[in-house]
C-alpha cells in the first residue's frame, strides 16, 4: 500500500503570515492537530512549514506572547518532511521515525499537495492487516 492510499484528503492549510490565534480557531472547527503551512495564498503554494496544537502550546509557554501577536512562520516546524503520495507505507514509516515526527504532507509526483499523513493513519491500516493475519488461524479446522 503507499501513503497516497493512506492519507487524510483534505489537508487544512494557512499561510506563514497567518496569525496564530486564527490557526488555533480553524484547528478547533476543524478538528485537526496539525495545519499544513504555505509560502502564500496561492493554490499550488510551495510547502514551506507545519504546524501542531504542541507547536501552539510550546509558543504559548516559551514566548509568552498573545496568540494574536504571533504569525504562523514564528512558531512552525519549518522544512517538514513531504512525503510522495507513491512511497510504500513502510518507507513512510522509516522517514518518520528517522525525522521523530508523527504527521507530514503528502504531494503527488508534480510537487501538489495532495494530504496528510499521520502515524494515526499508519497505525490503523497495521491494525487491520494484522487482523487479516489473526484471522488466518480460525480459518483453519480443529483436529
Amino acid at each position: 500500500m503507499n501513503v497516497g492510499a493512506l492519507c487524510s484528503r483534505r489537508p487544512v492549510t494557512v499561510s506563514a503570515g497567518t496569525p496564530l490565534s486564527t490557526v488555533v480557531e480553524l484547528m478547533g472547527r476543524q478538528h485537526v492537530g496539525a495545519v499544513i503551512v504555505t509560502a502564500d495564498d496561492r493554490p499550488r503554494a510551495a510547502i514551506v512549514g507545519i504546524i501542531t496544537d504542541r507547536d501552539v502550546m510550546r509558543a504559548q509557554l516559551y514566548r509568552t506572547a498573545d496568540l494574536s501577536r504571533l504569525r504562523t512562520g514564528d512558531v512552525m516546524t519549518a522544512d517538514p518532511l513531504v512525503l510522495d503520495e507513491l512511497q510504500p507505507t513502510d518507507t513512510a514509516i522509516a522517514h518518520l521515525r528517522a525525522r521523530g515526527v508523527r504527521r507530514a504532507p503528502v504531494v503527488a509526483t508534480d510537487g501538489s499537495l495532495v494530504g496528510l499523513i499521520s502515524v494515526d493513519d499508519l497505525l490503523g491500516h497495521l491494525a487491520r492487516a494484522l487482523m487479516h493475519v489473526a484471522s488466518l488461524s480460525c480459518t483453519y479446522p480443529v483436529l
